[in-house]
């Protein structure tokens, strides 16, 4: 994979950005586990949460929302015309941040304890729930496959060549319900959720070849 001066320069900046983001994120989540889990945050179900008042909860999932708004306009300045390296901008700012979100989190109070502790990965529409190895493997997946998109040479300059390419949109949303349905739903079923988590990224992974490799 070789890329252009121009994309490592701002790669270098959308790192520089994601992780002070993720120090942001962090620091917020601290003073929420000083205020409802003082004795020590250990989530196992979605009960655990229960200890959050609900409007805490709505603001929290708001913040979340939020963070998706700024990583995407962050993407949109990154690159204004090529859509394909602006969704590979996005990939790259989004997996910096959450890696590291828990590399702050470890610094600052010493969590996760490993990488199999369970965390809250997101709360739309509903808690998902998974060991942080989980969100690791995924983010660096995506970094892979952002870095991927930038070295192709192709590019997609208007929505109307974005609507050719449906089929593979389509490919991409169901890798990505495959995803999330195995963290909302798997209850401790390691097998379910890994093989989720897996069976998602793979198809992403060839979604992206495919779509690399289609002749203009």
């Amino acid at each position: 994979m070789r890329l252009e001066r121009e994309a490592k320069l701002k790669l270098l900046g959308l790192f520089l950005f994601a992780a002070a983001m993720g120090y942001m994120e962090s620091a917020v989540v601290v003073y929420l586990r000083a205020l409802y889990y003082p004795a020590g945050f250990h989530i196992i179900t979605q009960e655990s949460l229960k200890a959050v008042p609900l409007k805490i909860l709505l603001i929290e999932a708001g913040r979340e929302f939020a963070t998706i708004v700024m990583l995407t306009s962050l993407s949109m300045l990154a690159e204004r015309k090529n859509i394909l390296r602006r969704i590979a901008y996005f990939l790259f700012a989004f997996s910096i941040w959450d890696i590291f979100y828990y590399v702050w989190l470890r610094i600052l109070i010493g969590w996760p304890e490993t990488l199999f502790t369970n965390d809250v990965l997101f709360l739309i529409p509903r808690p998902w729930l998974a060991p942080v190895l989980v969100p690791i493997i995924i983010s660096i997946s995506l970094i892979v496959i952002s870095l991927i998109l930038l070295s192709a040479q192709k590019g997609i300059n208007s929505f109307k060549e974005l609507l050719k390419m449906w089929r593979y949109w389509v490919y991409f949303l169901v890798a990505v319900w495959v995803i999330v349905s195995g963290l909302i739903l798997w209850q401790h079923r390691l097998f379910y959720l890994w093989s989720n988590v897996l069976t998602g990224l793979l198809i992403i992974f060839f979604t992206v070849f495919l779509a690399l490799s289609k002749k203009e």
